[in-house]
């Protein structure tokens, strides 16, 4: 007996008594994302989970995931769609959403001197007469660099990174120097860039930045997700995924190891530099009560460390592919979203004008190509660059990449086609395997899945 692909499911959420899956794929996309996480011959590295979530013509026609959500003493538990994980830079993009806010508002001018909504001059001290503007932060043509680390404790201050004479100076290593390196000249993928935009947030908003987001976005959506994992320590943090790796955490890969916790494992770290607590614990947070608006906004990690799901994001990507707007609910204006998939950057191979590695910094064959035109936070791809499609195809969105986590956020607004996928743990060294387009092999194998499963390819 057949049933017609047609699944109602209700949620909690008030604003959205309905949560229609469409017609699914017509192939076996749940045998396939099986075979992948279980099927050694299929997969360019063993992998512990994936979650997937497809929307066809601004619908959501598929959701799913396999593999283990956490490793307890009584075995493995398995991972389901609604499983938050850290879900790494797409965290930049989602802040950027958020962000976009105070533009709409007039309290930022995108090619304002920055200087002025942070409460501190920064300039590149080897472009000294050059502004450094928000559009140049949000596309990774600021100048500014990471240097050895770009985040700091509780009682750090920021602007230390950018101050001659400070521990955290690192004799200059933040500004990039050299012919055509100044700002706006030169794309280099940099993490410092969103603890500016997060201290913006701070300065003109006067809260924190994670409560700010909370604020704009994730509450009127009815979404239970953060930047502080702790804010999700419910029912012993049972929403939370843990992120893996076999081996000693990335520098030394095991494939016959055992799998290790990266992040959010049996005992997590609310923000940077606070002590660690297990699972049974009710976090303590009052130590925050001391934390001064606007001093040290990487302290949750901006540049990634949002614990969301993949159909957590499915309700940002609806407001994205819907104006800004889902149901009754609007996150953000038409004309946000279009400034931030508006490019400001573009590869120019004469002028030899940015890395286009990300942040591998090597330009090896893995990376180089990957990054070739960047809007707002965007990352714009065309999949016939790639050799994924026969004519021009253009997706928007994010990728994110860190503790063994490989995310990828892509959508295409004429079609208001999406993909969200997270792979939560690698079993061995990514760029081992061999690949056909600027991306690691296993986010290869799931792009296609994905594309796949939109019919964007066969």
């Amino acid at each position: 007996m057949s049933f017609p692909k047609y699944i109602l499911i209700i949620l909690s959420f008030s604003i959205f008594p309905l949560y229609v899956i469409a017609a699914e794929p017509d192939f076996d996309l749940k045998q396939e994302i099986h075979d992948l996480v279980y099927n050694a011959p299929k997969k360019p590295t063993e992998i512990a989970g994936l979650q997937m979530v497809l929307i066809k013509n601004g619908q959501v026609i598929f959701e799913y995931a396999q593999g283990m959500a956490t490793i307890t003493e009584n075995g493995t538990t398995p991972l389901t769609v609604n499983h938050k994980v850290r879900i790494a830079s797409i965290s930049k993009f989602v802040l950027t959403m958020a962000f976009m806010s105070l533009v709409d508002e007039g309290k930022v001018d995108l090619d304002g001197d920055v200087s002025k909504y942070i409460g501190f001059e920064l300039r590149n001290p080897n472009y000294p007469d050059r502004k450094i503007t928000p559009r140049h932060i949000l596309a990774h043509v600021s100048s500014i660099r990471d240097a050895s680390y770009y985040y700091l404790d509780l009682n750090g201050n920021y602007r230390d990174f950018f101050r001659p004479n400070n521990e955290h100076y690192e004799n200059g290593d933040h500004f990039a120097s050299g012919l055509n390196k100044g700002p706006g000249d030169y794309f280099t993928y940099s993490n410092l860039n969103f603890g500016i935009i997060a201290g913006i947030v701070e300065n003109l908003s006067g809260k924190r930045m994670d409560q700010y987001v909370k604020q704009k976005i994730f509450d009127p959506l009815g979404l239970k997700i953060s930047y502080n994992v702790c804010d999700l320590y419910e029912n012993n943090f049972k929403s939370v995924a843990t992120l893996f790796r076999r081996g000693d955490g990335g520098e030394t890969w095991n494939p016959e190891g055992p799998w290790i916790e990266q992040v959010d494992g049996q005992t997590l770290s609310c923000f940077y530099g606070s002590p660690r607590i297990n699972r049974t614990q009710t976090p303590d947070l009052s130590m925050l009560d001391k934390y001064n608006i606007g001093q040290n906004p990487t302290l949750f990690s901006p540049q990634g460390g949002l614990r969301a799901s993949a159909k957590d994001l499915s309700f940002l990507m609806l407001a994205l592919l819907n104006k800004g707007q889902v149901g009754s609910t609007q996150i953000m204006s038409e004309k946000a979203i279009n400034q931030m998939m508006t490019p400001v950057w573009q590869y120019d191979e004469n002028l030899k004008n940015g890395h286009t590695g990300g942040e591998a910094m090597i330009e090896d064959a893995r990376a180089a190509g990957m990054m070739t035109r960047y809007g707002l936070s965007t990352h714009i791809i065309d999949l016939k660059e790639w050799g994924l499609t026969k004519e021009s195809h253009i997706l928007y969105g994010h990728l994110g990449s860190a503790y063994g986590l490989q995310g990828q956020f892509w959508f295409d607004p004429k079609t208001k086609d999406g993909m969200i996928a997270f792979v939560t743990g690698l079993g061995d060294n990514p760029d081992k395997a061999d690949k056909t387009i600027p991306l690691l092999a296993i986010e290869e194998a799931v792009l296609k899945l994905g594309l796949k499963g939109l019919k964007i390819i066969d």
